[in-house]
């Protein structure tokens, strides 16, 4: 959103506030932004609070952008619950503004703790027009009934915290809402885990948590927007591609005109069925009594379409991101250049606290479940908890010197370049260690040390490995197992793991 925009929706709101929707009774009112949202905190509140939905049925929440009515009634809201900043991205601008007002509307997110996976452009190009929209994280975590159950659990601890009074009522409706869920994802998981075909086709690329979770692969196509025809051009790839990789059905929105599912139909063969992303519920549907859960058990139906029919896995049409990267380990050795100090000069942290604490549990929970997963979440956990194991806290680096803090002491020595070395590892992929030896002749267990970030010229690092040891250079170049990972000073776990994920 642009923020001359929300400027101008400032300025009016004053002249609203005074007709705004603010509750007369002794109920806190709240006011949540689009379908799922207002779903999970309606189940959790019940007759505590009264709530409302901002984003109506067939509104396009992606290019949302409230009014300045909307924003008069969030400033007179005892709570406002969005999904996340990646979702909803006009709610940053609105923080400011609400700041500036002095409103006091509680502001919570439904995924507040959670991790997310990087996201995507969608970008569906039809001749003149474009339609873009691009998420730094992929928000779309409610598609999964598993990561549904999480979200409920946060809204529930933010909204006891908000009105704690209300605890015992919140703890209650929470947990009836999660034991159905649960049935939901236990029926997911009996279901889909005897999948003959494991690749399905949408036209939203809106379901790859749900992918993910229960063990399929979403593959999406481009060009098939929810209101207009593909054109000629489009048509005849999309023909070519359904048949290459004997496609028996794509998915669309609900609110995808029938006329392209109908045309696409007629031109190229393929069946259509609806897969519901749940961004809004059509007010027909929740007249008469639909809901997430109803609806999910319908995307099931519809997935079994698929998953029930023997099939090959089905090829993107997008070339496949080659995994052959500098950061991945492949490289040619004349890219190879030196390195000073100040490439990780700053202060960090160990992360290895957050590993203990379980901050990055999601992590692991995340890694058993991607394509080519050789661990479970716990056999992941094991293994790098013993690569980050460390006794040193912190690290603060300057163009020469390094700090290492155990326990409260400090141990500082001054430090020259010495060199790379390029390792190769067993998977094929290769490593630079950039070497460096302490002047003192006191430093004992602090003489050697060895960086290593993923980069292999000039570049100021964003987080590091280091190894360290009193012996030798090359003793500390066998040392493949334990690799004390450092993030800046001052992150969280959460946002630590969510670059952990970026890469």
């Amino acid at each position: 959103m642009k923020k001359r925009h929300f400027i101008i929706l400032f300025l009016t709101t004053f002249l609203l506030s005074a007709c705004g929707n603010a509750t007369t009774s002794d109920q806190p009112t709240i006011i949540t932004t689009f379908y799922p949202v207002y779903e999970f905190t309606q189940q959790i509140v019940g007759n505590e609070a009264e709530v409302k939905l901002l984003i109506k049925s067939g509104t396009e929440v992606h290019d949302f952008d409230p009014s300045a009515k909307d924003i008069a009634n969030i400033e007179e809201a005892d709570s406002f619950i969005y999904a996340n900043d990646n979702m909803e991205t006009w709610v940053s601008d609105l923080k400011t503004n609400l700041d500036e007002s002095n409103s006091k509307v509680n502001l919570i997110s439904a995924t507040k703790g959670m991790l997310l996976l990087p996201g995507s452009e969608e970008n569906h190009e039809e001749e003149e027009e474009e339609h873009e929209h691009e998420h730094g994280y992929d928000p779309h975590v409610w598609v999964s009934p598993y990561r549904a159950i999480m979200m409920v659990e946060s809204l529930r601890d933010s909204l006891i915290a908000q009105y704690p009074d209300k605890k015992e009522r919140f703890t209650e409706n929470a947990s009836a809402y999660i034991s159905k869920l649960k049935e939901l994802d236990q029926t997911y998981k009996e279901t889909l885990s005897q999948a003959k075909q494991k690749s399905f086709v949408t036209q939203h690329k809106a379901f790859t948590y749900l992918a993910l979770d229960y063990g399929l692969e979403q593959v999406s196509v481009s060009g098939l927007n929810s209101d207009s025809e593909p054109s000629a051009t489009r048509l005849a790839e999309l023909t070519k591609y359904i048949k290459d990789n004997k496609i028996n059905y794509i998915y669309f929105e609900e609110t995808v005109s029938s006329a392209v599912a109908e045309t696409l139909a007629a031109e190229t063969g393929v069946k259509t069925a609806v897969l519901n992303p749940l961004e809004s519920l059509t007010s027909q549907a929740m007249e008469a009594g639909e809901d997430y859960i109803s609806t999910m058990e319908s995307n099931l139906k519809a997935l079994q379409l698929t998953t029930n029919t023997e099939g090959s896995t089905i090829s993107s049409e997008e070339e496949e991101v080659s995994l052959k990267t500098v950061y991945n380990g492949y490289f040619e050795d004349s890219a190879v250049k030196d390195r000073p100090l100040k490439d990780w000069q700053g202060e960090w942290q160990s992360i290895y606290p957050y590993l203990r604490d379980g901050s990055f549990d999601q992590i692991w929970d995340y890694k058993s479940k991607a394509k080519g997963a050789s661990m479970t979440a716990d056999q992941y956990k094991d293994y790098y908890d013993k690569g980050y194991q460390t006794s040193i806290d912190q690290i603060t680096i300057t163009d020469d010197t390094i700090t290492f803090s155990v326990d409260g002491s400090q141990k500082k020595y001054t430090y020259t370049y010495v060199g790379y070395k390029v390792l190769t590892y067993e998977k094929g992929n290769r490593g630079v260690r950039y070497l460096f030896e302490a002047t003192e002749a006191d430093a004992g267990p602090y003489r050697y040390v060895q960086f290593s970030d993923h980069s292999i010229a000039p570049n100021q690092a964003d987080h590091f490995h280091i190894y360290i040891g009193g012996d030798s250079h090359d003793s500390l170049l066998t040392e493949l197992e334990n690799w004390p990972t450092y993030y800046p000073t001052g992150l969280t776990g959460l946002e630590i793991g969510q670059e952990i994920l970026a890469h």
